[in-house]
């Protein structure tokens, strides 16, 4: 296979075969992942500090 069908082949498959999301579609999906990392994020860091509060209880006796 010659290098020039190779490069061929990727600029049609980039270009032709790629369905790209809609504008619309790619906002509403990043602002999902925004919320739930935000929201993830909250619940981690509660989960720690219940932690920590329990370690600090069994440890200081």
């Amino acid at each position: 296979m010659h290098k020039k069908n190779i490069l061929v082949e990727i600029y049609h498959e980039f270009f032709y075969c790629i369905t790209w999301p809609k504008w619309n579609d790619l906002q509403y999906q990043t602002m999902i992942v925004f919320f739930f990392s935000i929201f993830l994020s909250i619940f981690l860091y509660g989960i720690d500090i219940f932690f920590i509060f329990l370690i600090k209880k069994f440890f200081s006796l």
